[in-house]
């Protein structure tokens, strides 16, 4: 593990070959932040247990399927691969059922026209023809005539034709001839028409054999397992992308691999303890788990008479490595500068606009 120490002599060091030969401060003055690294995933596999009531239409042979009676205490395999996803189903002992569907053919009454076969309809039907006129200019389709034809008649008579109903000519409507009806084209003037559900046979599929008159019900357990994996970074923010990119490539990272049964090792140091158990609280369903994790201890120095610069430490093959960034202070004067140079950019610009 770093100490302190190591890390002020490994920044010192960074900081006399690049050319400053002032001294890094003591512990007492540099500032130190530890930082501990964890990156990892945990690959669990979880699993759910629900029954439901069946229903096949027909015959079904459930003979061969794994029969169970208490699904929750019904015991499975352990899993293979657990990034496999798999779904296991089962009947439970005692409750399949095959018989005969109370219809017996598979058929019932046409619950539309009630086994008729028909339906009522009218046998005649308002003519499309003639909606906004009358069908007849003298009788109106009343078969009384009126007293005198109406004084455009004249000009009525052109495609007229003679009434079927009081016998005036040229006064009918060419498709009804004065009745103001049609026959129906369903029925042909029959009065009854064929049943569209039954097709006039008076009897429709039964559903809930779905026509084969037989059933088979019984409880079906399913047993589903599913993966899922959750990557693990540690911390999420406050470290320097571009250090965090440097350990990631050149530190010297311990790694652990943890099943579900396996305890924290008890080598491992305390904060990298703390960091790993909330990662291996068991969820809920979870009936396997293979966790891999890696470490690094990382220290963050930021030296008074170098305000300037923010310096990571971390361990790197067989020494440590020191990463300098530019510290938060030096970021705002940076971008403060910049911005400062476009405003007056843009003001000049105004200007000469």
């Amino acid at each position: 593990m770093l100490n302190e120490n190591d890390v002020l002599a490994a920044v010192r060091q960074h900081i006399i070959q690049r050319g400053d030969p002032s001294p890094v401060e003591q512990p007492s003055n540099a500032r130190i932040t530890w930082h501990s690294l964890l990156e990892g995933e945990v690959l669990r596999c979880l699993e759910t247990r629900t029954e439901h009531e069946r229903l096949h239409r027909g015959h079904l042979d459930l003979s061969g399927k794994p029969q169970y009676d208490s699904l929750h205490q019904h015991t499975l395999d352990a899993p293979r691969e657990l990034a496999a996803s798999t779904t296991a189903k089962l009947v439970k002992r005692g409750t399949v059922a095959d018989q005969a569907c109370p219809c017996s053919n598979g058929h019932v009454t046409c619950p539309r026209c009630q086994g008729r076969g028909e339906l009522p309809c009218d046998p005649s039907a308002p003519c499309t023809n003639c909606p906004d006129t009358d069908p007849c200019l003298l009788c109106h389709g009343t078969r009384t005539r009126t007293s005198e034809p109406p004084h455009d008649h004249d000009q009525a008579r052109n495609g007229r034709t003679t009434c079927q109903l009081c016998g005036a000519l040229d006064a009918a409507c060419r498709t009804c001839r004065g009745r103001g009806k049609t026959t129906c084209a369903t029925c042909r003037g029959g009065g009854s028409a064929t049943c569209p559900n039954c097709d006039r046979s008076g009897t429709v599929t039964h559903e809930h054999c779905a026509g084969t008159g037989h059933t088979v019900t019984w409880t079906e357990g399913v047993i589903e397992r599913r993966s899922r994996t959750d990557e693990v970074k540690w911390p999420p923010s406050g470290v320097s992308f571009v250090a965090r990119q440097q350990a990631r490539d050149n530190g010297r990272w311990s790694t652990t691999s943890l099943t579900r049964h396996d305890a924290v090792p008890d080598d491992l140091a305390t904060e990298f303890k703390k960091l790993l158990r909330p990662h291996l609280k068991e969820s809920k369903g979870e009936i396997a788990r293979e966790a891999t994790f890696r470490y690094l201890p990382l220290a963050r120095v930021e030296v008074p008479h170098r305000p300037h610069r923010v310096y990571y430490v971390f361990p790197a093959g067989t020494s440590l490595e020191v990463v300098p960034v530019l510290s938060p202070l030096r970021t705002w004067q940076i971008a403060g500068a910049v911005l400062a140079t476009a405003v007056a950019l843009y003001l000049v610009v105004q200007l000469l606009a």
